[in-house]
C-alpha cells in the first residue's frame, strides 16, 4: 500500500511504499480524520503523528468523508459536494465514492504531520520550501504579512520570475476585492446615479399621481353633467306628457 506524507508547515511531500501487513493492517477500520502514532510505520517515525486525511481504492475511486462504510457506496450528490463537478446549475447525480472507513482495499492513503518527532523524515521535514503562490484576497494578504488597513498590499504580493528565451518576465496575482481611490470613486458615481434616478422616480410619481387627480375629477364632471342633463331631460318629458294629459 502507498502513503503519502505531507507537511503544510514545510511544504514538502513525500511518497511511501509499505508491503508489510504488521503495518499496514494498523489503518484497517480507522476513518478519515482520525490519528495515527508515526511508530506502526518504523522506527525512523517515533514521536511523530499523523492524520488520514484520504485515499484511494485500486480502482481509483476517492475516499468521502462522511459516507461510513469501508467499501464502495453508490451516493446522490448535489452542486457544492466533494466528488462531483455538476454540469449544468442545480445538477445532481448518483455516483460512486469509496467509504471514509480503511480498509485492505486501498491502494492510496493520505497522511499529513500533526506533531513532529524525533528525527526529521527526509523530503518532510528536512527542508522549508517557500510557497510558490500566495494568497489573493487582500485581507488574506494582510493577515499573511500582519499588515494594517493604512498599508499598501500590492507592494506585499507573492510574485515569480519566470525565463523564457532572453525575457524574464513576473507573474502576480490579481489582488481580489482590494479598495482603491478608483474604487472609491466609481462607488460613489454608482450612488449618485441611483440618488438621482430615486429624485426622478419620486417627481415622475408625483406628476402620474396628479394627471391621474386630474383625469379623474374631470371624469366626474363629466358624469355629473351628464345625470344633470338627463335628469332635466326627464323631467321635460315629463312635463310634456303632464300638458298632453291636462289638454285631452
Amino acid at each position: 500500500m502507498k502513503f503519502n506524507i505531507a507537511n503544510s508547515s514545510t511544504g514538502q511531500e513525500k511518497k511511501l511504499e509499505i508491503d508489510e501487513e504488521k503495518k499496514v493492517r494498523v489503518f484497517y477500520d480507522r476513518k478519515i480524520g482520525d490519528e495515527i502514532e508515526g511508530h506502526h510505520l518504523g522506527e525512523e517515525y517515533n514521536g511523530y503523528v499523523f492524520k488520514i486525511r484520504g485515499g484511494n481504492d485500486k480502482q481509483g475511486f476517492p475516499m468521502k468523508s462522511g459516507v461510513f462504510a469501508n467499501h464502495r457506496v453508490r451516493v446522490y450528490l448535489k452542486p457544492g459536494s466533494k466528488c462531483f463537478k455538476p454540469r449544468r446549475d442545480g445538477q445532481r447525480r448518483r455516483k460512486s465514492v469509496r467509504g471514509c472507513i480503511c480498509g485492505p482495499d486501498l491502494a492510496v492513503i493520505a497522511l499529513t504531520v500533526v506533531k513532529k518527532g524525533d528525527k526529521d523524515i527526509p523530503g518532510v521535514t528536512d527542508e522549508e520550501k517557500p510557497r510558490r503562490r500566495g494568497p489573493k484576497r487582500a485581507n488574506n494578504i494582510r493577515k499573511m504579512f500582519g499588515l494594517t488597513k493604512a498599508d499598501d498590499v500590492r507592494k506585499f504580493v507573492v510574485k515569480r520570475e519566470v525565463v523564457k528565451g532572453d525575457k524574464t518576465f513576473v507573474k502576480r496575482p490579481k489582488i481580489q476585492r482590494l479598495i482603491t481611490d478608483r474604487r472609491l470613486r466609481r462607488k460613489a458615481v454608482v450612488e449618485n446615479i441611483r440618488k438621482e434616478r430615486t429624485a426622478a422616480s419620486k417627481v415622475a410619481k408625483e406628476a402620474y399621481e396628479k394627471l391621474v387627480h386630474k383625469l379623474v375629477a374631470e371624469k366626474k364632471e363629466e358624469e355629473k353633467k351628464k345625470h344633470a342633463e338627463a335628469a332635466k331631460a326627464k323631467a321635460a318629458k315629463a312635463k310634456d306628457a303632464k300638458d298632453k294629459a291636462a289638454k285631452k
